[in-house]
């Protein structure tokens, strides 16, 4: 069985992602995100109230599966109001995925290839779309006439 991975590692391995997300929040409040390949990348939740993570990786689905262990991770990390609800969804982003359409201020597109292509029904109008040029995600969101 492969180790137990935790947010702590990953922000180790990566670095915090959190004051890109606490930027995002004081410039435009959102209430739900979703993050496509987010692998165990707690990040959004300490600035965004609900935060839906989606990704195959078992060993995702291992840390998300344990709320004390992410609710350990995110403790005193948290803006006021952020990381109440963190949902998981084990699966495949391009596959449909249990969400209403609209139903997301922010869509979360991070080294996780075509995210917009497959979630772009989940964002509501109006809501934003985070992607790096990463996969080619924002450059081929940028040519969307609906964005």
């Amino acid at each position: 069985m492969a180790r137990l991975a935790t947010w702590s590692q990953y922000r180790e391995s990566i670095g915090d992602r959190s004051g890109l997300f606490a930027a995002l929040a004081e410039v435009w409040p959102m209430e739900r995100a979703l993050y496509p390949g987010s692998y165990v990348d707690l990040s959004p939740s300490t600035a965004v109230p609900s935060v839906v993570y989606v990704d195959t990786d078992p060993r995702a689905g291992r840390f998300f599966a344990d709320p004390d262990l992410v609710a350990g991770e995110l403790a005193g990390r948290t803006r006021p109001g952020a990381g109440r609800e963190v949902r998981f969804i084990g699966a495949d982003y391009t596959d449909p995925l249990d969400l209403a359409e609209g139903s997301v201020d922010l869509l979360i597109s991070l080294f996780a290839g075509p995210v917009w292509q497959h979630c772009g029904r989940y964002l509501r109008p109006g809501g934003w779309l985070l992607a790096n040029t990463s996969h080619g995600d924002a450059s081929l969101a940028a040519l969307d006439s609906t964005l």
